[in-house]
C-alpha cells in the first residue's frame, strides 16, 4: 500500500502588524513627524498670537495679501501641514496600505503650501521656503518609491 503525502494548498497570508516597516516607510514616518511637529508649533503660535509677535513675524509681512492677521494662515498651517503629516505617520505606523499614498499627499501638500507662500511673499525667508519645498519633494518621492516596493 502506497502512502500519499498531501501538501495543503498555500493560503493567502494576512498582513502582520508585527512585521517591521520597510526602510522607506520608516523614512516617510520620520519626515512626516518632523514636518508635522514644526507646523503644529508654528500654527499654534499664529493662532494664539495672530499679530505674529510670538514668532517675531511682523503683521506688515501680510501687506498685499488677502490676510489681515496670521489667524487664518495659522489655522491652515496647523491643519494641513501639521495634522495631515501626523495622520499620515499614524497610518504608516499602523501598517495601513494607504501609507505610501498618504506620504505622497503630504509631500504634495507641502509643495503647494510653499509654492503659494513663495508667490505671496518674496524675500529673504525664501531660503527657508526652498528647504521645505525640497523636504516636500523628498517626502513625495519616498511615498512613490515606497508604493513601488509594495506593489500598490
Amino acid at each position: 500500500m502506497a502512502t500519499t503525502l498531501r501538501i495543503p494548498a498555500p493560503t493567502p497570508r494576512q498582513a502582520s502588524t508585527s512585521r517591521r516597516l520597510p526602510k522607506l516607510g520608516r523614512l516617510a514616518m520620520v519626515l512626516e513627524i518632523f514636518l508635522g511637529i514644526g507646523a503644529l508649533f508654528g500654527g499654534i503660535q499664529f493662532i494664539l498670537a495672530p499679530d505674529g509677535h510670538l514668532l517675531g513675524v511682523p503683521l506688515s509681512m501680510l501687506a498685499g495679501t488677502p490676510f489681515h492677521s496670521f489667524l487664518v494662515p495659522g489655522l491652515l498651517l496647523f491643519t494641513f501641514v501639521g495634522l495631515g503629516p501626523m495622520v499620515a505617520a499614524a497610518l504608516t505606523a499602523r501598517r495601513r496600505a494607504i501609507g505610501p499614498l498618504a506620504a505622497f499627499a503630504v509631500g504634495l501638500t507641502l509643495m503647494v503650501w510653499i509654492t503659494v507662500e513663495m508667490v505671496i511673499f518674496a524675500g529673504v525667508t525664501s531660503l527657508f521656503w526652498a528647504f521645505y519645498l525640497v523636504l516636500g519633494t523628498v517626502i513625495a518621492a519616498v511615498g512613490v518609491a515606497w508604493s513601488r516596493t509594495t506593489g500598490r
